[in-house]
């Protein structure tokens, strides 16, 4: 991870102000042209972009790329979350051309595109995407990323638990964490591995961003304010949210704090042993493969249930973007627009398990076919919201996320947690605006 220290180094001084629509840029843009495209592509594309099952939606999309443009040669660098992230700063500071099109996580964009790392969009297509997925990567009339990945953070529970329990889909999270007494009750203390709730929510950087969100938010905490950069977790709210989530840890999974992976925590699923959970797309793919799945046709997803208020769902959607340091920019920016197609997107939800960002995706026939839950998935990417909105947040979920897990597991009070949690917040971001 690159450090504070390192960051400043690399933005170069860089200092955060105001802009339209309550978000905070960087300055010291430097605007990039693009050529006019040419009638034929040749070359080679290098992609950087994630490992694990993003890397088999990746595949997927270059293959459609190469049926339509056969002279452009792709080579896929597969990185861990960290990883690439690092990669992409220093690579971009350096003004490296080892790069041509990035595979970008939405807390990213902003910063990318007002340090001119990226190419703008010539007539980009944003039909049928969400009005956020088509602003967020928008600043000043130019669109520098298009959505690909349509990963969303939402709930799901067991059909046929519920339904021996009596119970209908949890409203609130006090229904969840009645339903998680019942489940603990009726299975877990009866010797079935069935456990009332289960969460990634290990040490560090896991715990930020794929659990506490779900609870945080619906109970009218945030992490920032509505400029999107200025820390806000230090309230009752979060104290509340993190010490509702110490009370339902009790009727959890007994590896939530301490899965050795995303693969561990998917496994539990799949095996049925998670009664209610929050997860991403990603984790839950296989729930009805019959080769890998015991649960198959007995998984139902909702958006987080709301207690203080209703917030809808964590967005964690994925772009696909142009580098400005390319040497092949005509066939990066084609790159983009292909990978990001209505025709890509379906091909890769159906054969590599996309979770797709154009609505047109999810009405469609055959992807109906294909995903039993196609329906409410849709239902999801409507009403999903950023959450990790500073451009910084990956050099402070780290150490966010260790003081929220030292106050799940009891180490330190939630007050003492979330107040330090917040207080790495402000250094962080205090760093850059000094």
């Amino acid at each position: 991870m690159v450090t504070r220290r390192q960051f400043i180094y690399i933005l170069g001084g860089t200092a955060l102000v105001a802009a339209t629509g309550g978000i905070y840029y960087w300055l010291s843009q430097t605007p990039s042209t693009q050529p006019s495209k040419p009638k034929e592509l040749s070359g080679k594309l290098t992609i950087l972009g994630r490992s694990g099952y993003h890397e088999t939606i990746n595949r997927n999309l270059m293959d459609t790329f190469n049926k339509k443009y056969p002279g452009v040669s792709l080579d896929y660098v597969p990185k861990g979350y960290t990883d690439e992230y690092q990669t992409i700063v220093l690579s971009m500071r350096n003004k490296s051309t080892d790069y041509d099109v990035l595979y970008i996580d939405e807390p990213w964009i902003h910063m990318f595109i007002q340090n001119g790392w990226l190419m703008p969009i010539d007539n980009p297509d944003l039909s049928n995407y969400p009005d956020f997925l088509k602003s967020w990567p928008t600043v000043g009339g130019k669109t520098y990323a298009q959505a690909i990945t349509g990963n969303a953070n939402f709930l799901i529970y067991r059909t046929d638990i519920l339904k021996d329990l009596g119970e209908t889909p949890p409203e609130t999270w006090d229904d969840v964490l009645r339903i998680a007494k019942k489940v603990k009750s009726k299975y877990t203390d009866t010797g079935v591995n069935i456990y009332g709730f289960g969460a990634y929510s290990v040490k560090g950087t896991s715990i930020a961003q794929d659990t506490f969100p779900a609870i945080l938010y619906p109970f009218g905490g945030r992490y920032f304010a509505d400029d999107g950069i200025t820390p806000a977790l230090k309230s009752q709210e979060a104290i509340n949210a993190l010490e509702f989530f110490k009370e339902l840890k009790k009727y959890s999974h007994p590896r939530m704090t301490e899965f050795g992976s995303l693969a561990e925590y998917s496994e539990a699923i799949l095996k049925g042993e998670v009664a209610i959970g929050v997860v991403w797309n990603g984790w839950i793919s296989d729930i009805d493969n019959p080769q890998k799945s015991q649960v198959v046709g007995k998984i139902d997803i909702m958006p987080y249930p709301r207690q203080k208020v209703s917030f809808g769902a964590q967005s964690g959607v994925w772009y696909m973007a142009a580098s400005a340091y390319t040497t092949n920019p005509d066939a990066a920016i084609e790159y983009v627009k292909v990978s990001t197609s209505f025709e890509a997107q379906k091909r890769a939800a159906i054969e590599a398990g996309l979770p797709p960002t154009r609505l047109n995706v999810f009405s469609d026939p055959d992807y109906k076919a294909k995903v039993r839950l196609a329906d409410k998935f849709l239902e999801i990417i409507k009403v999903v919201k950023p959450v990790r909105t500073n451009p910084l947040w990956g050099d402070m979920a780290e150490n966010v996320g260790t003081y929220l897990y030292m106050g799940l597991l009891g180490q330190i009070s939630a007050e003492e947690a979330i107040t330090k949690a917040h207080e790495e917040m402000v250094k962080v971001t205090s760093a850059v605006k000094s």
